[in-house]
Parts: C-alpha cells; sequence; structure tokens
C-alpha cells in the first residue's frame, strides 16, 4: 500500500546518498563521483608485506603423475560434462550465444568446443575476440 501512495518503486540510481561531510548529493554527476571516490578509497589500500613471511610459505610438490595428468589438454567427457554443469537462463556471453543455445547443440558442438580448446591449450594463446 505504502508504495501505491508513494507511485512505485525508486530508481536506484535516482536514490540521494550524502558524501564524508553528510551533505545530500542528489545531482546524478556528485552522486557518481562520490560512489567512484568511495570505491576507490575502499579498495586501493596500500599494503606492505613482510619478506619473512613470504619465506615461510611452502609450495607443494606434486606427484609426477600428478604433474603428467595436469599437462594433459581437457578430454571430451570433461567438455562435455563442463556444459552440462552450465546453469541455463543465464544471459549469453562475450561471443553472444547462452547457455541454452550452447547445451542445444550437443554433441557437435562439444566436439567442436573440444578441437577449439584442445588447440588453444597446446600453441598456449587464447582467442582475443570471439
Amino acid at each position: 500500500m505504502i508504495r501505491r501512495l508513494k507511485g512505485g518503486k525508486a530508481k536506484i540510481e535516482e536514490m540521494p546518498i550524502h558524501d564524508k561531510q553528510g551533505k545530500l548529493l542528489t545531482n546524478g554527476h556528485e552522486r557518481l563521483h562520490r560512489w567512484s571516490k568511495h570505491f576507490r578509497e575502499l579498495l586501493n589500500v596500500s599494503s606492505t608485506v613482510d619478506p619473512s613471511i613470504i619465506q615461510r610459505i611452502s609450495i607443494s610438490q606434486i606427484s609426477p603423475e600428478e604433474q603428467k595428468r595436469q599437462d594433459k589438454p581437457p578430454s571430451l567427457l570433461e567438455v562435455e560434462e563442463a556444459i552440462r554443469r552450465m546453469k541455463s537462463g543465464k544471459a549469453p556471453g562475450m561471443d553472444g550465444l547462452s547457455t541454452d543455445v550452447i547445451k542445444a547443440g550437443g554433441r557437435a558442438l562439444s566436439t567442436r568446443l573440444h578441437a577449439l580448446f584442445v588447440e588453444i591449450w597446446e600453441e598456449e594463446k587464447t582467442i582475443d575476440d570471439w
């Protein structure tokens, strides 16, 4: 009832926010600048790491068999399993293909994708643009 009287939902981009001094920012440009500043302060924190801590980190060794297994390109079965596990109903990626389209491609598409993945694996180069 309150929403109906109020006139619906307020758009999030129109909601006012406060700056650090408590001043209400209602202008879109001011709000955008404040959010930008907020996340810059939040995420760009300088840190120093004590070198002795780095020295204490041990790098675990893997067995030659495990190394050999990890060096092999993905199998067709692994590609098919990865496709099967993809969640349906999601938005398409950069390639413009939705999960549902990829799943509908069946064995023919998974075989082509497998060949592409093996080529990328062996050449150690990824595709820059779809």
